[in-house]
């Protein structure tokens, strides 16, 4: 629709207001808990928001919501099961032997870096894996995410840095519980290269 700037902005309002409940409902009843579910609707408003002009009349429109939602349901899905997949791999890695000091310390530092990477953004993850596990450079991890040489590193840099807090939080909560062990459990950069 060729509505002026107003017009769309009242638009969107309006059928903010009239479906947002609906697109709520939507997504809880298809197993979602509540905060995804919330994120699901404003990832639909958002949607809606930016194709305000190619957006169906108001008498179609809570349809076309519902495909909108469910598109966005399906990332949603598809990125946990990525996460999912991710840990899954991350967990065959770790060290299984119990044996001798330096093995128990070994998995103690695989298990807080899977940890702390496991509570990281999905895009902090799969820049980090990029990095550690393929061995991408910079360039070919901007190629890989679509964006600048300089956007990657400075992600990736971000993401490092994110991952090093977490473990080091990790690491502090741990000797809180009077466990021993290191005084780094991730090492430096969240043991992530």
């Amino acid at each position: 629709m060729g509505d002026g700037p107003l017009g769309a902005e009242a638009r969107f309002h309006r059928a903010y207001l009239e479906h947002y409940r609906a697109i709520l409902a939507y997504a809880l009843r298809r197993g979602v808990e509540y905060g995804a579910a919330e994120e699901i609707v404003a990832e639909t408003f958002a949607v809606l928001w930016r194709r305000m002009g190619d957006a169906p009349d108001q008498d179609t429109l809570l349809p076309w919501l519902y495909g909108v939602a469910a598109r966005v349901l399906a990332n949603h899905r598809r990125a946990a099961a990525r996460r999912e997949r991710v840990s899954a791999r991350l967990q065959a890695l770790a060290p299984r032997s119990l044996e001798g000091e330096s093995h128990a310390l070994e998995r103690l530092e695989v298990r807080a870096v899977i940890d702390a990477l496991q509570q990281l953004s999905a895009g902090d993850q799969e820049v980090l894996l990029l990095a550690a596990w393929e061995g991408l450079s910079h360039g070919e991890i901007a190629t890989a995410l679509g964006c600048s040489e300089n956007a990657a590193a400075i992600r990736l840099h971000r993401a490092r840095k994110r991952l090093t807090a977490l473990c080091r939080k990790e690491d502090t909560e741990t000797h809180h519980k009077g466990e021993e062990g290191s005084s780094d459990h991730c090492g430096d950069n969240g043991g992530i290269r």
